[in-house]
């Protein structure tokens, strides 16, 4: 699907009189996915991400052809339940970090069940559901 691109950056203090029209077509699939075969949309539930800008509801563009590293976001499995969290690794331990204070670190140990299933690319989120979330 293509959609219509402003060709200038969009300032977030005063308008810009030189954005009265749109310049080219943009292809989103494009954009956003650069591994089609490995990539797939997920919606969240929850706000253990919140202060990461993933608010409940949010769409998240999870690459499974991308190794993670720290600190990246990713969609992983622990102990058979889906989660989305920051990795957090050194060469000892790793961890799965919430970017919300309400939630703790989580640890992982020998006894873990831990895959990582991709790193999030991409978060669309519905700004109507973000204004919720800020009230």
């Amino acid at each position: 699907m293509e959609l219509s691109y402003f060709s200038s950056a969009v300032e977030a203090g005063f308008p810009s009189p030189a954005m009265d029209y749109m310049e080219e077509r943009i292809d989103l699939n494009k954009v956003i996915v650069k591994h089609p075969l490995a990539t797939f949309i997920v919606s969240v539930e929850g706000d253990s991400m919140i202060n990461a800008f993933i608010p409940p509801g949010a769409r998240l563009v999870v690459d499974r052809s991308i190794s993670a590293k720290n600190g990246d976001i990713v969609l992983a499995v622990l102990n058979g339940e889906f989660t989305v969290k920051f990795l957090k690794k050194n060469e000892y331990k790793c961890w799965l970090i919430p970017a919300n204070r309400k939630y703790q670190d989580i640890e992982i140990t020998g006894e873990s069940n831990l895959q990582v299933w991709g790193v999030v690319i991409h978060v669309l989120i519905d700004t109507s559901n973000l204004r919720r979330c800020m009230l």
